[in-house]
């Protein structure tokens, strides 16, 4: 096991620890507040999809994790999970970049579950048998874990024309477009368009695959995300929040309805979408990956569940905790004015990361 991870990394291991010193799994709503009273008893955990896997069930009557595999059967008390996972939460918080924590390491090595993280080609990051109380069923789900102790993470990543948006430019002279492109701040860029009054408007997605995959979603999703990265970008909003917020009000799509929140409930669908198993560069089929949904660890170590069959907390949580970013201009070959065909055009590019 290499132990030299970030603290999104370690945190998977935390919430694997806490979730089984817990024996539930907390709902949470759109603000990341938990519902005490909502929760579904774990029976079981696996770190992975392998037919060898080792299976950490827990005995709630006992306050125990019995840990089996073809070779082993350990059990465990539920406390020492407790305290294991109190310590690592404090050494998360304390480690600056990527560093070893080595005394974990005896422990992982007690309850055999050498990684830290589940692998990059996994479809989910933990796999848990939960108890719905509601129905009686006892589904094993893959959930997708997101930690706000390190670094914010991406939902989408920018993957060059994969994720870029072509606009015309129009009415703007060509003896400008040096001052434009040579502008390192797209505030300062859209100034200039603006100050001579030239306008922007949104053609089409660089790449057929994101325009295939959001005209699954509706069809008229890539005009929406095509005017939210132009109030992007030219600096009216930063928040997928305040997107919506604009698009209800400029109503881009004419629909004229003020008495539904057409607009926010399109921009949902887009991300749950995302969140879940739909990427820029691969043809979607419309299916979930992370079956179960997202689980979040807050800053102060308390770790909420968004399920995808509670989907309206999932959406809210995705809609009220994401903001646009700009990734590098240079990598991803956006941000300055050319001209094709005789039309001047400019690529804005899309990256979506969770807020702090």
């Amino acid at each position: 096991m290499s132990a030299s991870k970030n603290k999104g990394e370690w945190s998977e291991l935390y919430t694997f620890f806490k979730l089984l010193a817990d024996g539930k799994l907390y709902c949470g709503n759109g603000r990341l507040n938990r519902y005490d009273d909502r929760f579904y008893p774990i029976l079981e955990i696996f770190r992975n999809d392998a037919p060898d896997r080792i299976s950490y069930k827990v005995q709630a009557a006992k306050n125990n994790i019995l840990i089996s595999g073809e070779t082993i059967e350990i059990i465990i008390p539920q406390e020492r999970f407790r305290t294991e996972a109190n310590n690592l939460l404090n050494y998360i918080k304390q480690i600056k970049g990527s560093e070893d924590i080595d005394s974990v390491k005896q422990f992982m090595d007690e309850i055999k579950s050498p990684q830290v993280c589940a692998k990059s080609t996994d479809k989910a990051d933990i796999r848990i048998v939960i108890h719905n109380l509601h129905t009686g069923s006892k589904p094993e789900l893959g959930y997708s874990i997101k930690s706000k102790l390190g670094a914010d993470s991406t939902l989408i990543n920018a993957s060059g024309d994969a994720t870029n948006f072509i606009y015309t430019v129009e009415g703007l002279d060509k003896s400008l477009f040096e001052d434009v492109n040579g502008k390192k701040f797209f505030k300062d860029k859209f100034d200039i368009i603006q100050r001579h009054c030239a306008s922007v408007k949104f053609k089409q997605i660089a790449q057929q695959n994101l325009h295939n995959n959001l005209t699954m979603l509706d069809l008229g999703m890539e005009r929406i995300i095509g005017e939210c990265l132009l109030y992007y970008y030219s600096g009216k909003i930063r928040t997928i929040e305040e997107a919506a917020n604009l698009l209800s009000t400029n109503d881009p799509l004419h629909i004229k309805c003020s008495s539904q929140p057409i607009y926010e409930y399109k921009i949902k669908q887009f991300l749950l979408a995302f969140a879940l198993g739909m990427t820029a560069g691969t043809p979607w089929q419309g299916k979930f990956n992370a079956n179960g949904g997202y689980i979040v660890v807050k800053e102060d170590g308390d770790v909420v569940c968004y399920h995808f069959f509670d989907r309206n907390d999932l959406e809210d949580y995705l809609f009220y905790n994401t903001r646009f970013e700009t990734p590098s201009q240079t990598r991803h070959k956006f941000g300055s004015l050319y001209e094709e065909n005789g039309t001047t055009l400019l690529k804005l590019n899309l990256q979506i990361r969770f807020i702090k």
